[in-house]
């Protein structure tokens, strides 16, 4: 499979897999921890080939994968049912005294804290249509800001230095705000369900966002070595 980039866009070998599956794993991420998982969000994972190609990335994307794509159609509006309530009680926000799904609840901050995540937003120049008032510090959302990151990235940038800006603004919303919070979050989340999709989510985000940055990291040093060479 051959990665389609903004052209001139140098893509290794060896970060070619890597950036062909993270908007996928980030795209799931923001599906599960954003929407109430209903049966055709379920069915649409669980049919979808390229889970296959995210799971191999992390363990928890390999239960993720074993549970979603192991159950029986019949079974599907049960487990739906369960995982309705489960992520009513853990993700909606006021449901549970001792978890939060935001990042001003973890790093001590008021909640007015959301202001300054949506300034970054806003000088990404990204404003999301909130279709359930959810903050703006909100993980679902933290995460689909990198999801519109990598797009932008990849297909809509003109230009290597417009993408790499775009690199280089994922690379500190990872440092400076993702991976300052979700490690609790998630040690949180395992310790307050035993909800297989969710304990599969939580340990797939726990893996999957330091490997992201390191690798985004590794490609930036790539680009700019390669920049070098040319002048």
């Amino acid at each position: 499979m051959t990665l389609q980039t903004v052209p001139s866009l140098n893509v290794p070998e060896a970060f070619s897999r890597w950036l062909e599956s993270r908007g996928l794993i980030y795209q799931l991420l923001t599906d599960f921890f954003g929407r109430k998982p209903a049966l055709s969000l379920v069915a649409q994972w669980s049919r979808n080939a390229q889970i296959g190609v995210a799971a191999e990335m992390t363990e928890g994307g390999r239960e993720l994968k074993r549970y979603l794509c192991s159950q029986e159609p019949k079974e599907l509006p049960s487990i739906c049912e369960q995982e309705n309530k489960e992520y009513k009680r853990l993700m909606t926000e006021g449901a549970m005294n001792t978890f939060v799904p935001r990042e001003a609840a973890h790093i001590g901050r008021t909640k007015e804290f959301c202001n300054v995540i949506s300034d970054v937003y806003a000088s990404a120049g990204i404003v999301f249509n909130k279709c359930n008032g959810e903050a703006d510090d909100h993980i679902a959302i933290e995460l689909e800001f990198m999801a519109v990151l990598h797009e932008r990235m990849l297909y809509n940038s003109f230009s290597v230095r417009s993408a790499m800006e775009l690199l280089d603004i994922q690379v500190a919303f990872l440092e400076e705000h993702l991976l300052r919070w979700t490690p609790q979050f998630c040690h949180k989340l395992n310790a307050a369900t035993n909800s297989p999709l969710y304990l599969g989510l939580s340990h797939m985000l726990e893996e999957f966002l330091p490997k992201d940055l390191e690798m985004l990291r590794g490609w930036k040093a790539t680009l700019e070595n390669g920049a070098t060479a040319v002048i």
